[in-house]
């Protein structure tokens, strides 16, 4: 990584099809990314909540709030921050890779925005580690966003209209360290989602993404990073991106999931659970990347009450009824659609 502490694999100019591992990968053969993936990852998203509140302030504020959110659906507020990563910054971490294969800064106005850099939004709320309205469990949590990710977003997101499993590898044994953890259980997919950003005016967007899942061997988090694949349409593996007509849009995004120290040990209820996401992306067209930023904060918080509607309807066997709509619209994916996810063009 860069003297920055970025590296050139969790951003958003992403990753091509010839990059992405030979579907014939071993669990060695995968080792070395999956481990870079989770050392860009771990302290990218610990900037934004560090876990150790005494060194808080001895780094720079990198992220800044943009506000609380509230919803009858959550019984947790959600606050919102945002964070710049200048070109100048990315330009570095591009550089610093010893490999000529890692992928390049997008020029100047590009998908990050003015000048090339990338605009991060982030949320994060704090939930009781209970199955009942307005919050949900520990196994909840790990099974919606850490096995089932792209099937549970399909499920409670309105605008999200097909996901797919269009690459797996097998994982199994593959063991790393980050952030004074030991990480496990490493997970490795590419996801093809597509979303309904305003017909009949405006196009769908489809997103690929190569997709890591892994959690600490404390049982106590876990986290899910999605990379985007842009021009995986050439890939033979893929569907919705090799669509006639798809428009093809972008997220890189790091989710972490987390019991706070001293609650709800073991796998049961009980104790607070931290939801950290953060995200950036770029829709496509002809909306300026500007415009996407600017309104991307009053869209990212709306995955919260989104989930915990969507899975108190689960347990009650209604079947979550998201997709019939609802109060409001998310999905990482949507932040790049710029509002509620009806514009962008």
């Amino acid at each position: 990584m860069s003297s920055s502490g970025l590296g050139p694999l969790v951003r958003l100019w992403g990753l091509r099809t010839e990059q992405l591992p030979a579907p014939t990968a071993s669990a060695d053969d995968l080792a070395p990314l999956l481990t870079a993936i989770l050392q860009e990852a771990v302290p990218f998203i610990d900037s934004a909540a560090p876990k150790d509140s005494s060194t808080a302030t001895d780094h720079p504020k990198l992220w800044k709030h943009k506000g609380t959110h509230s919803h009858a659906d959550s019984a947790a507020k959600v606050e919102v921050l945002e964070r710049v990563v200048p070109a100048a910054d990315l330009a570095r971490a591009a550089a610093g890779s010893e490999s000529k294969s890692k992928p390049k800064p997008k020029a100047a106005g590009g998908a990050g925005g003015a000048g090339g850099a990338e605009t991060w939004c982030c949320r994060r709320s704090v939930h009781a580690g209970r199955a009942e309205r307005g919050t949900a469990s520990w196994p909840e949590f790990d099974r919606c966003f850490r096995l089932h990710h792209a099937e549970s977003e399909h499920a409670f997101t309105p605008a999200c209209l097909a996901a797919r499993t269009a690459l797996r590898w097998d994982c199994g044994g593959v063991e790393a360290r980050e952030g004074g953890l030991a990480w496990t259980d490493f997970g490795l997919v590419v996801e093809e989602m597509r979303h309904r950003i305003g017909k009949p005016v405006l196009k769908d967007r489809t997103f690929p993404v190569l997709q890591m899942t892994c959690r600490a061997t404390t049982g106590r988090e876990f986290v899910v990073v999605s990379i985007p694949v842009p021009d995986f349409a050439r890939s033979e593996a893929s569907t919705l991106a090799a669509e006639k007509g798809a428009q093809v849009a972008t997220y890189v995004s790091v989710e972490r999931i987390r019991k706070l120290d001293g609650d709800g040990e073991g796998d049961g209820d009980g104790g607070s659970i931290e939801w950290l996401m953060a995200t950036a992306s770029d829709a496509g067209g002809v909306l300026p990347a500007w415009v996407q930023n600017l309104a991307a904060p009053g869209v990212i918080w709306k995955d919260v009450p989104l989930f915990l509607g969507w899975i108190a309807k689960e347990r009650q066997g209604g079947g979550g009824g998201a997709k019939d709509g609802g109060a409001v619209n998310g999905g990482e994916a949507a932040v790049s659609a710029g509002t509620d996810g009806d514009v962008a063009t």
